[in-house]
């Protein structure tokens, strides 16, 4: 029998990007059927705050219940709970190597998940038009495709 996998997402204030990942990915884990565990978390420290009114649209357009998603601080515990730590930006990788320096291995590029990207980065749209969230929201969800892929291996 396989191992569950278990998945960080990480941006900065787990109010948009890293809450658009692990909601899209775990509804696609949903439909796919797979032994994962999803969480999310950002580098700023924030806990509880909800994800912004933006993303909840996308997530009621999904389908994906928005009232279960709460910001959480990026922690020791939660990177060394992951298999592979997915982030959106360098910051968040140098973020998660000062709290966890031996982590480095684990450390991706969500972005690296679309094979049709050289771009690494994702945004923020924080603070933009609802275009924008939908426009970064379709990136992810493009990414998420990719990881779907390793999920299954």
């Amino acid at each position: 029998m396989s191992k569950t996998k278990h998945v960080l997402f990480v941006c900065t204030g787990n109010s948009c990007r890293s809450i658009m990942a692990e909601g899209y990915f775990e509804k696609r884990i949903k439909e796919e059927k797979l032994k994962v565990e999803v969480r999310s978390a950002g580098t700023l420290g924030i806990e509880g705050m909800k994800p912004s009114r933006e993303v909840i649209q996308l997530f009621k357009e999904e389908k994906i219940l928005p009232e279960e998603y709460r910001s959480t601080p990026l922690t020791k515990e939660l990177v060394e709970w992951a298999d592979i730590v997915l982030v959106m930006e360098d910051r968040h990788k140098e973020t998660i190597l000062t709290v966890v320096p031996a982590a480095e291995s684990k450390i991706k590029y969500l972005r690296g998940f679309d094979p049709e990207t050289e771009e690494k980065e994702i945004p923020d749209p924080i603070g933009m038009s609802f275009e924008a969230y939908k426009e970064t929201f379709d990136v992810i969800k493009k990414t998420i495709e990719g990881l779907i892929k390793w999920a299954k291996q």
